[in-house]
């Protein structure tokens, strides 16, 4: 497997919105994703805390099955285990080797993830997924393991060794994540990495997509500046100057890095939201929050949280991001079918499904804007 600087690495949640949006694109050959586990949800009763709504046997069983029927038809795949990390199933061995083997066994073409602060049973884990599938791996350096570039040799050596792996079937992922360095100083850090030229991919990601939306008011639509996108394609005509190395671009797609903690639905409402892409800026349209439902309520406060029912907030959002610059058509992706649909009040969406739009769209944008780039 190779791909250069004409491809994309999205980094994605591996939430059912953004599995919808894998499951609805186009354009296979121009992408590939790195999908990271995410934790078990947790239940929110009407009295009493909150618990875990299952087991983390259930939780691996269930997202395999779910990658199996998003990613079926994808030639490659990265799955980053972070946020399972040391957890276990019910036999006491590795929930992450737990997924390569059943995501091997459903015949999803996957390339596993490590990083160099994982623990044993993950690094054994990818050690194993190595041997078996035999498709190298990721590894995923953060910023704070650039802080000493004079030990990095030595470290990611150290590593690959004990994986028994060599540097040409490793895709080096330089994340920044929500930190984008100043472009300027990025094709001094890329050409300081150790083996520049031995890795079988190299890939510069972070993101500048906003942690909250609580800055963007009410019944509005604002836009934020894709810096990591800017800053990508400052080092592309740098590296191609100086005849360097160009890496492939990545990004969080329309989500923030940090998965937010769950927010309880008993205490807390959000607004909802429409987000999408155009060529150098996030576009966000925000309606309000629906008051939450209570067990005594005037015919006033009744009719007032009617109105601001999902089913009549996002036909209008999504008027609003018709209206704007940046719409492209109804036929660009899935994500925008959609939209074009929801205008004209033909379906409303969920939360997770307005997700699995906006990623779909954003996606479709970004391999666009790579493709056109001379």
């Amino acid at each position: 497997m190779t791909f250069d600087h004409s491809h994309y690495v999205p980094i994605l949640k591996g939430k059912k919105g953004e599995l919808l949006a894998l499951a609805k694109a186009d354009n296979l050959q121009k992408f590939t994703p790195l999908v990271e586990v995410i934790p078990i949800p947790r239940e929110y009763p009407d009295e009493g805390d909150s618990y875990l709504s299952k087991s983390m046997e259930k939780h691996i069983k269930d997202t395999a099955a779910s990658y199996k029927k998003a990613m079926g038809i994808l030639p490659r795949v990265f799955i980053d285990g972070r946020y399972i990390e040391g957890e276990k199933v019910n036999d006491g061995s590795s929930a992450i080797g737990r997924l390569f083997s059943l995501l091997r066994s459903g015949g999803i073409k996957y390339i596993p993830t490590i990083g160099l602060d994982r623990v044993e049973d993950y690094a054994n884990a990818v050690c194993d997924a190595i041997a078996t599938a035999k498709n190298g791996c990721c590894l995923r350096l953060w910023e704070s393991d650039l802080e000493s570039l004079s030990d990095l040799d030595s470290q990611i050596m150290s590593l690959l060794r004990t994986l028994n792996v060599a540097t040409n079937s490793v895709d080096l992922l330089i994340d920044f994540q929500d930190k984008v360095p100043p472009k300027v100083t990025l094709p001094l850090l890329l050409n300081a990495l150790p083996r520049l030229d031995e890795w079988r991919t190299l890939t510069l990601s972070s993101s500048a997509f906003p942690q909250y939306l609580s800055d963007v008011a009410t019944n509005t639509i604002e836009e934020r500046e894709r810096s990591e996108w800017l800053a990508w394609v400052y080092v592309r005509a740098a590296q191609n100057g100086a005849k360097k190395r160009i890496p492939t671009f990545g990004d969080y797609g329309i989500n923030h890095p940090t998965i937010v903690d769950e927010l309880d639905p008993r205490m807390i409402t959000v607004s909802p939201n429409i987000r999408y892409t155009s060529a150098a800026s996030y576009v966000i349209a925000k309606g309000k929050a629906q008051p939450r439902k209570k067990k005594a309520q005037t015919d006033a406060q009744k009719t007032a949280r009617e109105q601001l029912a999902p089913s009549i907030q996002y036909p209008n959002l999504a008027a609003m991001i018709k209206g704007h610059p940046s719409w492209k058509d109804r036929k660009f992706s899935w994500g925008d079918d959609f939209i074009d649909r929801c205008s004209q009040k033909r379906c409303t969406g969920t939360g997770s499904d307005w997700r699995g739009v906006g990623a779909s769209h954003h996606i479709a944008v970004v391999a666009q804007q790579i493709a056109n780039l001379p």
